[in-house]
C-alpha cells in the first residue's frame, strides 16, 4: 500500500487513515556537515528512508519530511548548513500537527534522525500538552547504532550467518570493530552504513583520514565539574562536525543490513502505537482541567 501522504490521492486518503489506525509519522532531520565523507542531508535522508521502509512493514501514513531541524547558526557554521530559529520550527511543527489532526489522525509520531532536535522536541511535547488538541504526539528515534555494535551483538548471540546481507568478511570487520570499542555518534560507522544502504554514490570514503572524528576533550573539564553548556560541549570537543572512528571498510552490504534492522525496529514502534489504548486517554485526562 502507498503510505506516503504526498503520493496518495484525495480519494484514497481516507483508506490510508484507516489502514494506519489513525497514526501518522513525520520524518525529521536537519541539514548540516557530516564529516567530509557524508552528505549534508544525512540526517533527513536516512530518517526519511527508514521511516518509509518501516511504514511498508507496519502501515502508517508518512507525512512529508520535516527537513530543517535545529542546527547552530553563525559565521563559523560549516558551508551548506541550514539554521532556522527554534521558535519558528516549533510554531511550524504545531501548525503541521494541527493539519494532520484535521485530516483524521489521532496519534502523531515524530521519527527523529538528528540528535540536535532532542532538546527542543521535548519542550515541544511539554508545550503541546498545555494546549487543547484532539491528537497526541510522541517521538521515536531512528537507530544509527546497528553498525557495528548492534550487528556484532546479533552475531555473537545468534551466530554467524544470522544477518543474510553480510559476507564472512563483513562479519569479521564488524566483530573486530565491536571488540575494539569503535566510537560513533555523528558521521560515524552507523550513519555511514545507513546512507551507503540506499545512496552509496553520495558517500566519499576516500575523504576519511583528513579530519579527525575523535574528541579534543577541550570542554570536558566543565562537564566534570557538573557544568552544562550548549550541547554538552559537543561543538567544542568535535570541531570537525564528525564524532567517531573512521568507518573504514563500510560497504553497501553492511548498509542494507543496517537499513533493514533500523526499519524493523521502527516498524515495531509503529505497531505498538497502533494498538496502544492509553496515550489518548492520558492526553484527555491531562487536559480535563484546562
Amino acid at each position: 500500500m502507498e503510505t506516503r501522504w504526498l503520493y496518495t490521492t484525495s480519494e484514497s486518503f481516507p483508506a490510508l487513515v484507516e489502514a494506519s489506525a489513525k497514526v501518522c509519522a513525520i520524518p525529521m532531520g536537519c541539514v548540516e556537515k557530516h564529516g567530509l565523507h557524508l552528505p549534508l542531508g544525512t540526517d533527513i535522508l536516512k530518517g526519511s528512508k527508514v521511516t518509509h521502509m518501516a511504514s511498508q512493514l507496519e502501515t502508517v501514513c508518512v507525512f512529508p519530511d520535516f527537513t530543517f531541524g535545529d542546527v547552530p547558526g553563525g559565521p563559523a557554521s560549516p558551508a551548506g548548513s541550514i539554521s532556522v530559529p527554534v521558535e519558528m520550527e516549533m510554531a511550524l511543527l504545531e501548525q503541521l500537527c494541527d493539519q494532520i489532526g484535521r485530516n483524521g489522525f489521532e496519534k502523531i509520531v515524530i521519527c527523529n534522525s538528528h540528535g540536535g532536535n532532542k532538546p527542543w522536541l521535548n519542550t515541544f511535547l511539554r508545550n503541546l500538552m498545555n494546549r487543547k488538541k484532539p491528537y497526541t504526539v510522541c517521538v521515536a528515534g531512528v537507530n544509527i547504532k546497528w553498525a557495528p555494535h548492534g550487528m556484532a551483538e546479533l552475531l555473537l548471540e545468534k551466530g554467524r550467518g544470522c544477518i543474510p546481507e553480510l559476507s564472512p568478511e563483513d562479519e569479521q570487520l564488524l566483530l573486530s570493530y565491536h571488540e575494539a570499542g569503535m566510537k560513533g555518534g555523528h558521521a560515524c560507522m552507523g550513519e555511514t552504513a545507513l546512507i551507503m544502504g540506499f545512496a552509496p554514490e553520495s558517500v566519499h570514503l576516500d575523504r576519511l583520514g583528513i579530519e579527525s572524528g575523535l574528541s579534543t576533550h577541550e570542554a570536558d573539564y566543565l562537564t566534570d565539574a557538573g557544568i552544562q553548556i550548549l550541547n554538552g560541549g559537543w561543538d567544542v570537543n568535535f570541531p570537525n562536525a564528525y564524532a567517531g572512528h573512521d568507518p573504514v571498510g563500510c560497504n553497501e552490504r553492511i548498509g542494507r543490513a543496517a537499513l533493514r534492522l533500523a526499519s524493523e525496529q521502527l516498524a515495531h514502534a509503529f505497531k505498538v502505537l497502533k494498538t496502544d489504548e492509553n496515550m489518548l486517554r492520558w492526553h484527555a485526562n491531562f487536559q480535563k482541567g484546562w
